[in-house]
C-alpha cells in the first residue's frame, strides 16, 4: 500500500498548530516548556516524513537540485537569516547560551531553525489551495483557544490548565502574547472574507463575524502595541482600498473604508479630548488606549531600552552580541534613567522591540536580513495586488504583516508568534509562484521528464535519508526530552521542599544536576529562589545538602558564564547562605560581591546585594554606603530603604531605622518578620498612615496567620479606616481563632455599627 506522505505531513502542520494549547503546570514556565517541547517532537517528525518523500521520486538527486535552484526569493532570505544567526552565535558573547537558551523564552538559535524547519517543510510540500485549508483549520483552532480564555476572563470556570492573569491572556500566559496571537487570526479571517467575496461578491459571510470578534478581543487584552497595530493596519489596508484600486467590485469597500476613517478619526479625537472624564476611565479598553504616550513609564522604558540596544550594537556592528545575549549587552550598557519609570522591574532580557533586538544581537547583517524577509514579502504581495482576483485578499495578508511589525516594535517574538509568523510566510512563498516563473509545478515537470533510474542518486537518497532521521532523534533526545526533564525535575524540586520532604528534594536535584542538558543555569537560579521559599520547612541537614549541591553548579556556571548578572549574583547568594556553617564561603561570597562590584558598576542590582551582603556581615558602614548609592540613582526602590532602616537598627540609631523602615512600608516592600512589622506599625500609627498599616498587617497575617492580636488590630485598623464591612469581617476571624474575645469582639462590632470611630482605639 503507498503511504501517502503529504497527508501525513498536512495532520503533522495541524498538530503544530494545536500547540499553544500545551500548558504543562508541572515544569518550570510552564507556559512556555511544554509547547516548545511538543512542537519540536512534530517538527522533527515532519522532516523525516518529508525526507522519505524522496523515496517516491527515482531521480531525488535531481530533485533536490531542482529545488534548491528555483526557491523562492523568500525562502532563500529566511534561510539566510537563519544562517546569519548562527554566525552571529559564533562571534557573539557566548556560542553555547545564543544556541541553547533556557526555560524562560526557549528561542535561542536552535528554536528559531525549529520554526525555519516548519517553515520549510510547509512551503516545500503544499500549494497555496492546500495551506488555505490549514489555514482556515487554524482560524478555527483560534477560535477554540479564545473560548478557552474567555472562560475564566468570565468567571465561568477553566477547561485544561488554570489560568490566572486577571487580563484576557488564554494559554499563551501574557495578555501580550495572546494579544498577538489574536492579530494574525483576525487578519487570516479578514483574507477568507476578501477570498470569498471575490468569488461571490456578498457584503458578509460567516469570516467578516470571527474578524470582528477577534478584533474586539484584541482590544480585550488592553495590550496598546497590539492595539496601535491593529488600527495602523487597518487604516493601512482601507488606504491602499481607496487609492490603489478603481475597479467597481471595489467601491462599496471604498465608500464603507472612508466612513470608517472619518468614525475612527472622531471618534479617536473625543476619547483623548475625554480621557480624563468618567467615562473613559472607567472604560478599561478606553482607558487603556488613551494611555499610549512616549510620555508613559512603559513606553518611555522601551525607549530607553531600544536605546541601549543602539549602543550596544555600536560596540559590536557586524555579528552583534550573539543570540539571545541581549541580558549581557543590557546590563553592560545599563541607562539608569529606566529606574525613573520602572524602579523595580527594570532587568531586561529582550530589548522590548524586535527590530532593535536583531540589530543588537544579530548585527547589522542579522537586521539587514531580517528586514529583507518583511520587504521580499511584501514586495510579492504587492505583485500579487496587481491581479485584481487577488486586490482584497493581497491587501489583508500585507496588513497582517505591517501590523506585527509594528506591535514588535513594542515586543519580541515567542512560540505563538513564531508558529502564526512563519506559517504565514509559507502561504506567501506558495502565493509567490501565482507571480513567480520558477514554481515547484516546474520542478515537477522537470522531475518526469528526466524519469530515470539511477541508482548512485538512489543510494545518495537512502544516505540522506539515514543521516536525517539519525540527526532529528538525536536532537530530540538530547536537545527535548531531557531539557524537559529537567523542568519538570526542577518543579518537583520546589515541589518537594515546599511540602517540607527535604531528602526527596536532595535526590530530585541530584538526579537532575546528573543529567548533561543546557538548562543548568535555570536549575541554580530557580532551585535558589524556591529555596528561599520553602527552606524553613526542611530540616538543616537537608539545607546543607541542598545549597551544597547547587552551590557545585553555581561555581562551575558561573566560571563559564561570567557575563551573567542573574547567575553571578545567586552564586553569591549561595555562598552567603553556605556561611553558616562554613565560615570559608564568607570570603568567597566577598569575593563575589566585589566582583559584581566591577563588572557590573552601573546596574543598581549591583550595589542592592552588595548592601544587603555587608549589612548581614557586619560591615554596616559599608552597607549603609552601597544603598545610599542605589537611592541617589533611584530613590523609589523599597529594599534599598529597608537595607538602610536594617543597618541604622544594628548599630542603635533608632530614629534613622524608623523612618528609613516606614519608607521602605510605604513603597510597599515585602516584610517577612513580623517583629518588624509590628515594629514600623509603631511608626506609622502617630503619623495615622493607616493605609499602610493596613497592608503591614496583612502581611504579618502571611508570616503568622494563628496570631489573634493580628487580627484584632487590623479590625481596628479598619475601624479607624471607617470600613465598616473589613472591621467586622476581621474582629470574626478573630473569635474564630480565640472563642474566649467573643464578648470584647461583640463590644467592637457594636461600635463600628453604630459609626463611632472616634472610640475606636488605634
Amino acid at each position: 500500500m503507498k503511504i501517502n506522505f503529504k497527508s501525513i505531513l498536512f495532520y503533522l502542520t495541524i498538530a503544530a498548530l494545536l500547540t499553544p494549547f500545551f500548558v504543562d503546570t508541572q515544569t518550570y514556565f510552564p507556559y512556555i516548556i511544554g509547547k516548545a517541547t511538543i512542537f519540536r517532537i512534530i517538527v522533527g517528525l515532519m522532516l523525516i516524513i518529508w525526507s522519505l518523500q524522496l523515496f517516491e521520486r527515482q531521480s531525488s538527486k535531481k530533485y533536490i537540485s531542482n529545488l534548491l535552484n528555483s526557491l523562492p526569493l523568500l525562502t532563500k532570505s529566511i534561510l539566510i537569516f537563519g544562517l546569519i544567526i548562527f554566525i552571529s552565535a559564533v562571534f557573539g558573547v557566548d556560542f553555547y547560551y545564543s544556541f541553547f537558551p533556557g526555560n524562560e523564552r526557549m528561542e535561542g538559535v536552535l528554536g528559531i531553525w525549529y520554526f525555519i524547519a516548519f517553515f520549510f517543510v510547509i512551503a516545500n510540500t503544499f500549494r497555496s489551495l492546500e495551506i488555505e485549508k490549514i489555514l482556515k483549520t487554524q482560524v478555527f483552532i483560534s477560535l477554540i483557544y479564545s473560548f478557552f480564555a474567555l472562560l475564566p476572563y468570565l468567571n465561568l470556570g477553566q477547561l485544561i490548565a488554570p489560568i490566572t492573569s486577571s487580563r484576557l491572556t488564554g494559554y499563551t500566559g501574557n495578555p501580550s502574547f495572546f494579544a498577538t496571537y489574536l492579530f494574525f487570526n483576525t487578519f487570516l479571517a479578514l483574507y477568507f472574507y476578501f477570498r470569498q467575496y471575490t468569488y461571490n461578491k456578498k457584503l458578509f459571510n460567516y469570516w467578516l463575524i470571527i474578524f470582528f470578534l477577534q478584533s474586539f478581543l484584541i482590544f480585550v487584552t488592553l495590550t496598546r502595541g497590539a492595539m496601535l497595530g491593529y488600527l495602523i493596519s487597518i487604516v493601512l489596508v482601507v488606504l491602499a482600498m481607496i487609492f490603489l484600486s478603481k475597479d467597481k467590485n471595489i467601491l462599496p469597500f471604498r465608500k464603507i473604508g472612508t466612513i470608517f476613517l472619518i468614525i475612527i478619526l472622531v471618534f479617536s479625537t473625543l476619547i483623548f479630548i475625554g480621557k480624563n472624564t468618567d467615562f473613559v476611565k472607567n472604560n478599561s479598553i478606553l482607558n487603556r488606549f488613551t494611555s499610549i504616550s512616549l510620555t508613559d513609564p512603559t513606553a518611555l522604558s522601551r525607549i530607553f531600552s531600544a536605546e541601549i540596544a543602539w549602543k550596544s550594537f555600536l560596540q559590536k556592528p557586524i555579528f552583534g552580541w550573539g543570540q539571545e545575549n541581549y541580558e549581557a549587552a543590557y546590563v553592560q550598557n545599563f541607562n539608569p534613567e529606566v529606574l525613573k519609570y520602572l524602579p523595580e522591574d527594570f532587568y531586561f532580557d529582550r530589548a522590548h522591540n524586535k527590530p532593535m533586538e536583531v540589530l543588537a544581537t544579530n548585527g547589522i547583517f542579522g537586521f539587514l536580513s531580517y528586514l529583507s524577509i518583511f520587504g521580499i514579502a511584501f514586495y510579492f504581495l504587492n505583485q500579487l495586488r496587481k491581479r485584481q482576483e487577488w486586490f482584497l485578499p493581497s491587501l489583508a495578508i500585507g496588513g497582517c504583516l505591517a501590523g506585527y511589525f509594528i506591535q514588535n516594535i513594542f515586543l519580541f517574538d515567542f512560540h505563538e508568534s513564531y508558529l502564526m509568523f512563519f506559517l504565514v510566510l509559507a502561504f506567501i512563498v506558495s502565493l509567490s509562484e501565482i507571480v513567480s516563473l520558477h514554481s515547484s509545478k516546474a520542478i515537477e515537470k522537470n522531475n518526469k521528464a528526466n524519469n530515470y533510474l539511477d541508482y548512485a542518486s538512489k543510494m545518495g537518497s537512502y544516505l540522506m535519508i539515514v543521516i536525517i532521521i539519525c540527526s532529528v532523534s538525536f536532537s530530540t533526545i538530547q536537545w527535548v526530552f531531557k531539557p524537559y526533564l529537567v523542568s519538570k525535575g526542577i518543579s518537583r524540586t520546589g515541589y518537594f521542599m515546599k511540602q517540607g520532604q527535604g531528602e526527596k528534594a536532595f535526590q530530585e536535584l541530584r538526579k537532575i544536576t546528573s543529567r548533561p542538558t543546557f538548562f543548568e543555569d535555570d536549575i541554580v537560579i530557580a532551585v535558589k529562589k524556591m529555596y528561599s521559599l520553602y527552606s524553613f520547612k526542611i530540616t538543616e541537614e537537608d539545607k546543607k545538602s541542598i545549597l551544597g549541591l547547587l552551590y557545585e553548579v553555581a561555581e562551575e556556571r558561573a566560571a563559564k558564564r561570567p557575563w551573567r548578572f542573574t547567575l553571578i549574583n545567586t552564586k553569591a547568594d549561595l555562598e552567603t547562605m553556605l556561611s553558616q556553617w562554613d565560615r570559608d564561603y564568607l570570603l568567597k561570597a566577598e569575593e563575589s560581591v566585589e566582583m559584581i562590584l566591577s563588572q557590573f558598576p552601573y546596574f543598581p542590582s549591583s550595589h542592592l546585594f552588595a548592601s544587603k551582603f555587608f549589612v548581614l556581615n557586619g560591615e554596616i558602614e559599608r552597607g549603609i554606603q552601597e544603598a545610599e548609592k542605589v537611592i541617589e540613582v533611584d530613590p523609589k526602590i523599597a529594599t534599598a530603604y529597608y537595607i538602610l532602616g536594617s543597618a541604622y537598627n544594628e548599630i542603635e540609631e533608632l530614629e534613622k531605622a524608623g523612618i528609613y523602615l516606614v519608607k521602605a512600608a510605604e513603597l510597599n516592600y515585602p516584610f517577612k518578620d513580623k517583629g518588624q512589622i509590628l515594629y514600623v506599625i509603631n511608626f506609622l500609627i502617630e503619623e495615622k498612615k493607616y493605609s499602610i498599616i493596613e497592608k503591614l498587617y496583612l502581611q504579618a497575617i502571611q508570616v503568622d496567620p494563628q496570631d489573634v492580636s493580628l487580627y484584632t488590630s487590623l479590625a481596628a485598623t479598619y475601624g479607624r479606616m471607617q470600613n465598616k464591612e473589613k472591621a467586622i469581617e476581621y474582629a470574626k476571624k478573630a473569635v474564630e481563632l480565640n472563642p474566649a474575645i467573643q464578648e470584647s469582639a461583640n463590644e467592637f462590632i457594636q461600635l463600628v455599627e453604630n459609626e463611632q470611630w472616634e472610640i475606636i482605639a488605634d
